[in-house]
């Protein structure tokens, strides 16, 4: 007696399928939440702190993390293994990382004088410029969390889906 056992639901075929859809789907999930990130910075979120005067009249403009649009073009989206990572990864990560936490910098005496050419005069009491905390990155995540979810997870079932028989 011969017994012949055929794969209807093709296993193998979903397995080998599995880590090029699997990058495809997180290609598509960063790239999404790349957007949702620069629109957030276009759009300036009513939460942010606004900007100082002095910065106001130099930018010629009230829209925090707008300047020269350096900032939003270095937002980015790279897949490394299981996971997505959307975020600012080059010479741009530090100004990032400053308008994402926030930052006090200490006033030096050379940084006064400059400040002072430029048109801003501090207090002589004055020890520390506070930039403001302005979360784009974690902000944008987190408005967006449940429809990369969703994405996510529709996109692995669609594979699955087109893998397995239903009985």
């Amino acid at each position: 007696m011969t017994v012949e056992i055929h794969d209807r639901n093709n296993i193998p075929r979903l397995l080998n399928a599995l880590p090029k859809e699997k990058e495809r789907i997180l290609r598509l999930a960063g790239s999404i939440l790349e957007g949702k990130i620069k629109e957030l910075i276009t759009e300036t979120p009513s939460e942010w702190p606004k900007l100082h005067p002095f910065t106001i009249q130099r930018k010629k403009s009230e829209k925090p993390l707008i300047d020269t649009g350096k900032l939003r073009n270095s937002i980015t989206h790279k897949v490394e293994g299981n996971t997505v990572k959307v975020g600012v990864f080059g010479e741009e990560a530090l100004i990032a990382s400053v308008h994402e936490f926030g930052c006090k910098i200490k006033v030096t005496e050379k940084m006064r004088k400059f400040l002072h050419a430029q048109g801003l005069h501090l207090r002589k009491d004055t020890e520390h410029i506070t930039i403001s905390q302005r979360s784009f990155l974690r902000l944008g995540f987190d408005k967006n969390k449940e429809e990369i979810e969703r994405l996510i997870d529709g996109g692995i079932k669609a594979v699955v889906e087109r893998f397995v028989v239903k009985l």
